[in-house]
């Protein structure tokens, strides 16, 4: 049949004009009568129902079959022990140190909380280091002079050696706090305190590192060998410097609304001036636990 364009009427197949309107109907192609198409929706339809039929179970298979290939896998990863998995929060961190001291950057990546557990390391170490020689230093003078006297004045300087580390750990916390104040106010920077310790981390990871070397070399050196105690102090001075370090490239690249020279600056002075004050402050308490001791001896 051909339907008309212009009144849409059905005419013979071989028809070149309307029979109603007039049209001229040779352009036109002719398509299936009424009848024809509704036979045809209705085998489609007939058609469609019995895929659906089917194919639910097809599907139920499917996820049968991925069910138990998921259970497999499952069972199969916890034959494995997690103590040595890659992803093991102890071998991201080693991974996290070694980066640090091979190629340090700002971008390396570190696990949860990395920075925070450099920074831990850190005072751990520091307190190992002073604590260990607190005590040989003084048992060493103490077994040279084994008096009363000696006993009594060389005994509480433990305290302060361990007051002192107290401080550069203070220092430190300084250090990594105002370079994060500077990033966030004069630098215009919003990064949050966890991705800065991250990156200040990598840092601290090389002045553990130094530390750690200071206190191996302590554990096997007489503390009356002049020369070595001069090498520890070096590598314990170098491993301070490293914070200056740190502050300088953590914020060397960010360019915000202050100067970023006058923001290194302020981020090195600032923490300057706390050490400064904090060590007035413990030299004063050292003279007075002195004036005190030397008193209650009843020495003139």
């Amino acid at each position: 049949m051909k339907i008309c364009p212009q009144c849409h009427k059905e005419n013979l197949e071989n028809a070149k004009f309307c029979v109603y309107c007039g049209f001229n109907l040779t352009s036109v192609a002719p398509v299936a009568s009424s009848n024809a198409a509704n036979d045809q929706a209705g085998s489609n339809a007939h058609n469609h129902s019995e895929t659906v039929e089917v194919t639910p179970s097809a599907a139920t298979e499917n996820h049968s079959e991925n069910q138990q290939q998921s259970t497999n896998a499952d069972t199969e990863s916890t034959t494995y022990s997690t103590n040595y998995a890659p992803d093991n929060l102890f071998n991201q961190f080693m991974n996290y140190l070694k980066s640090s001291l091979t190629n340090p950057h700002n971008n390396i990546e570190a696990p949860k909380y990395g920075g925070l557990m450099s920074i831990a390391l850190y005072i751990i170490l520091m307190l190992v280091i002073f604590g260990l020689g607190a005590k040989r230093i003084v048992d060493l003078i103490v077994a040279q002079n084994p008096n009363e006297l000696t006993v009594n004045i060389f005994a509480p300087i433990k305290s302060a050696i361990m007051q002192f580390s107290g401080i550069l750990i203070v220092s430190a916390l300084a250090y990594i706090l105002v370079a994060f104040a500077v990033r966030r106010s004069l630098l215009n920077d919003n990064i949050t305190f966890l991705d800065f310790t991250d990156m200040f981390g990598v840092y601290v990871n090389i002045s553990s590192v130094l530390l750690l070397l200071c206190l191996i070399l302590s554990l096997f050196v007489s503390v009356t060998s002049s020369t070595l105690m001069i090498t520890i102090v070096l590598i314990f001075s170098l491993s301070q410097a490293v914070l200056n370090y740190a502050v300088v490239m953590t914020l060397k690249d960010i360019k915000g609304r202050f100067n970023n020279f006058y923001s290194i600056l302020i981020a090195e002075i600032v923490p300057t001036i706390i050490i400064t004050w904090a060590t007035s402050v413990y030299i004063q308490n050292v003279y007075g636990n002195l004036a005190s001791w030397i008193s209650s001896l009843g020495i003139q």
